[in-house]
């Protein structure tokens, strides 16, 4: 079912192409303050909007079909144009003057396909061709020239910069001072690797990851089938029906694969994703943008069996990429270039770059989940990864993280402060454990309802995932000191070691500890390890000491303001 949001009346129901539609018609929904919200469906998991807010009505239509990652029409372009043609009587009926419209579909953050429609063609969509002056780019065009390694060699022609192309100072000066309009990218000061051609990120980018790590990948026949679809289409499409050719194209798309993967170092994925960029600010100098998660889904952009449907990038630090800086007046003068009567294209695509861990994987063989973090990343203002706005490497990532942590410690103190006296009622009613667990997690907020760890229940879930390490919060006592193997009298079968190597354990006693805890998969019962992250040596037996209320929302309190007002790393 869809529901239309595209004008007030009352619920009425049509068939069109033998599919009932229950159109719910309700005010336009204005969503990031310049698209319209026009049309959604739960069942089919999409959502519709169009540029202009409350004046998206014009004569060229600019539509986004938004699909979540539970829809079942992801990857598929034929659904898809079924679900935009679906709309067309409304066009007709709630925006009497467009003439034509122009739909991009967005899954996974990503622009998947681009569709076109016009009134006089009866408003039915099909896949976009761009005007002859201005081709696409294949998946094996090369990207254009990266203005952070270099100027081109010399009997290479100088690029043309586009409207809002960024220049680099590290590049060839041009002849004359650039226009005022010509935003400068800023550049961290550890570069991350150039970024590679589109045909080599996303999926592909997996692919070439898989085909480094296990040679048979290259071999695959539905690998080989995948490649082909995205990087051969043409010999692929003539091919289908004629096993011999066949043959000859899958064996061409296994080499093409390996000579791609000399085009990416081991361990590394590149995966782009859509996202919009909110209002300056001054203060930081620079344009936020928040990412949501910390988990990349790259589905699968072709018709095959036996790879994997999709996988996942699990990287904790991608919620740390906060924004892309510019200075004040560059900043005036890009969001100049990107107003068009009165509506802001808030749009840019973000290149990350991943360091994966090849055996840091779970789940199952059809969608994985790889542990990964971010190297780098580079921020576009175009889909064709042409107009570069800013990049950033390690050392300018690991900033914005300790900032990101800065202000989260700050408004965590004025939560605290703000609710200090009826957190202490509640913690005085609360349970041992649950006050344990919240002095020795003291970057926390207070947490009622986490209590001090099972060891049982926690070496089952690490065994349950191959040994995979599982976050825990202990009360132990130690049978000895030391920083490495320090065994435990209880619980049994546990030893720690302490994961600041500047760090020892005290005179055997109580302690409240938390960490990651691995268990070893092979031998009888053997000793799970603790890597200690966090340590408390309680003066009293089982750590009497540590359950007073006040003392633990005063703990909390300290710990917020010192990570408040801390220095964020250069």
């Amino acid at each position: 079912m869809i529901r239309s949001l595209l004008h007030e009346g009352t619920m009425r129901q049509r068939l069109t192409g033998g599919v009932a539609l229950a159109m719910m018609l309700a005010p336009v929904a204005a969503w990031a303050q310049e698209e319209a919200l026009i049309a959604r469906s739960s069942a089919k998991h999409i959502e519709v909007y169009a540029a202009g807010g409350a004046q998206w009505c014009r004569k060229d239509l600019r539509l986004k079909m938004v699909l979540s990652s539970e829809s079942g029409d992801r990857g598929n372009p034929t659904a898809q144009v079924a679900l935009l043609d679906r709309m067309r009587r409304e066009f007709e009926q709630t925006c009497p003057t467009a003439e034509r419209a122009d739909a991009s579909v967005s899954e996974e953050g990503r622009i998947t396909g681009q569709y076109h429609a016009e009134r006089s063609g009866g408003w039915v969509f099909a896949a976009a061709t761009p005007p002859a002056a201005t081709p696409p780019a294949s998946l094996d065009a090369p990207t254009p020239p990266n203005p952070f390694v270099g100027p081109p060699p010399a009997d290479a022609p100088a690029p043309q910069p586009a409207a809002d192309a960024a220049t680099s100072p590290q590049a060839t000066p041009p002849a004359t001072s650039p226009a005022p309009d010509q935003a400068q990218p800023a550049v961290a000061s550890a570069q991350p690797a150039p970024v590679p051609r589109v045909g080599d990120q996303g999926y592909w980018g997996y692919m070439l990851f898989a085909g480094k790590n296990d040679p048979t990948f290259l071999a695959n026949p539905e690998a080989q089938k995948c490649w082909a679809q995205g990087h051969m289409a043409p010999e692929w499409f003539r091919s289908r029906n004629d096993d011999f050719r066949l043959h000859e194209v899958l064996e061409k798309a296994g080499q093409d694969m390996q000579a791609h993967s000399g085009n990416v170092a081991p361990g590394v994925i590149y995966a782009e994703l859509e996202t919009e960029f909110g209002h300056y600010d001054f203060q930081e100098n620079m344009f936020p943008v928040h990412i949501n998660g910390n988990l990349l889904r790259l589905g699968r952009p072709c018709a095959a069996d036996g790879i994997p449907l999709a996988v996942a990038l699990h990287a904790q630090d991608m919620e740390s990429i906060t924004g892309f800086a510019m200075p004040p007046e560059e900043a005036r003068n890009f969001e100049r270039r990107r107003e068009s009567f009165g509506w802001m294209n808030r749009r840019v695509w973000i290149v990350l770059e991943f360091d994966v861990d090849p055996k840091g994987v779970s789940g199952n063989e059809a969608e994985p989940t790889y542990s990964a973090t971010v190297h780098g990343y580079s921020v576009y203002g175009d889909q064709r990864l042409e107009t570069l706005l800013y990049q950033a490497g390690p050392e300018q990532i690991a900033a914005q993280h300790a900032q990101a942590q800065r202000i989260a410690a700050a408004k965590r103190e004025k939560q605290l402060v703000a609710r200090r006296d009826s957190e202490i009622r509640e913690l005085g009613t609360a349970p041992v454990p649950v006050r344990l667990a919240n002095w020795i997690n003291d970057d926390r907020p207070v947490e009622l309802f986490h209590s001090l760890d099972n060891i049982r229940a926690s070496r089952f879930a690490s065994m349950q995932g191959d040994g995979k390490p599982v976050p825990v919060s202990l009360l132990v006592q130690t049978n000895g000191s030391g920083h490495k193997d320090v065994a435990t009298t209880w619980p049994g079968h546990l030893s720690l070691t302490m994961a600041d190597d500047k760090a020892d354990f005290g005179d055997a006693g109580w302690y409240l500890v938390s960490g990651m805890l691995t268990t070893p998969t092979q031998g009888d019962f053997p000793d799970a390890q603790l890597s200690v992250t966090r340590s408390y040596a309680c003066k009293q037996p089982q750590c009497a000491d540590a359950t007073d209320p006040t003392e633990i929302e005063n703990r909390k309190i300290a710990n917020a303001t010192q990570a408040a007002t801390s220095t964020p790393a250069p």
